[in-house]
């Protein structure tokens, strides 16, 4: 369902008289609560996790000799992830491989703590020390930063999970899998529960809403795994 189907079946599940809306663009009064309920309710899902499946993004930049950190940015020199879009790094995606020898070439790349990188990385000499980056991190400004320093020749690949976003023109779809597109509607139908004293239609909204987070989340979200032995 796009926006506009989602705030018309809003409507007709909460029972509210009328029809409509015709669209989602500058209503008022009752048309305008459907509107941003459905919205608010939109948020609500993307904000639960950070690494919804259906987030998931890939993005890929090659390297700057002695250029050891990329911003977010797509321009020469940064990462190819604009800011408006960015939510947050998998940071355990990271690999590079020679640009002029193709993904044959390819290697993995381990994260490490921000400050280790900066204590192994950038200090005294070894900042001027190039070559094949194997190591990376995160750091605070959420830039990609490569160690040791590289040369240039690479290209560097990694997954990242977008930023949550509101819907706003009537044909807009929410990016979850349609079969969940009901949630929604039912995390909307609590805010006109609550706003219009109506416990019966809260009540269902609450209930129906569990019962699809709970299979969004078993279903959409990184299945938990036990971590390797200690050594």
């Amino acid at each position: 369902m796009n926006f506009l189907a989602l705030c018309q079946r809003l409507r007709q599940e909460c029972g509210i008289s009328g029809s409509g809306p015709a669209t989602v663009v500058s209503q008022t009064g009752n048309l305008k609560r459907i509107v941003d309920w459905t919205n608010t309710a939109w948020m609500d899902i993307q904000t639960t996790h950070q690494d919804w499946d259906w987030m998931r993004a890939s993005a890929s930049f090659t390297t700057v000799t002695s250029q050891a950190t990329y911003a977010l940015g797509t321009g020469t020199g940064q990462v190819g992830v604009s800011t408006a879009t960015f939510g947050k790094w998998a940071r355990d995606t990271f690999r590079n491989y020679v640009t002029s020898v193709g993904t044959r070439s390819e290697v993995f790349m381990d994260y490490i703590h921000y400050d280790t990188w900066r204590d192994s990385y950038m200090y005294g000499a070894l900042r001027n020390t190039t070559t094949r980056p194997l190591q990376m991190t995160i750091a605070p400004d959420k830039s990609v930063c490569l160690g040791p320093p590289p040369i240039a020749g690479y290209t560097i690949t990694g997954d990242y999970f977008t930023a949550p976003y509101e819907m706003s023109a009537d044909a807009d779809i929410p990016s979850l899998p349609t079969q969940f597109h009901m949630a929604i509607i039912y995390r909307a139908m609590m805010a006109y529960g609550a706003y219009e004293s109506a416990p019966e239609v809260y009540q269902r909204g609450e209930l129906e809403f569990g019962k699809l987070m709970r299979r969004m989340t078993a279903d959409r979200v990184p299945e938990t795994t036990w971590g390797g032995a200690l050594c």
